[in-house]
């Protein structure tokens, strides 16, 4: 399946939401520990990927015109 560089940057942002999720309940009830930071940064890489492909996509409709 070839999904579109937008698909593929909302489903980073989602991820990266996810994670944001997670690593707010982790610091709620065990506070700041290895899996909350871990969280934050999966979440973090996410943004960038998710970013990454909305560039490209911005890019990609620049060089067919």
């Amino acid at each position: 399946m070839n999904f579109s560089p937008n698909t593929m940057g909302m489903i980073y942002f989602a991820l990266a939401g996810l994670f944001i999720y997670l690593a707010i309940q982790n610091v709620n009830t065990s506070s700041w520990d290895f899996w909350a930071f871990f969280f934050a940064g999966v979440a973090a890489i996410d943004i960038m990927v998710g970013i990454r492909f909305f560039r490209m996509k911005t890019k990609d409709g620049k060089e067919k015109k």
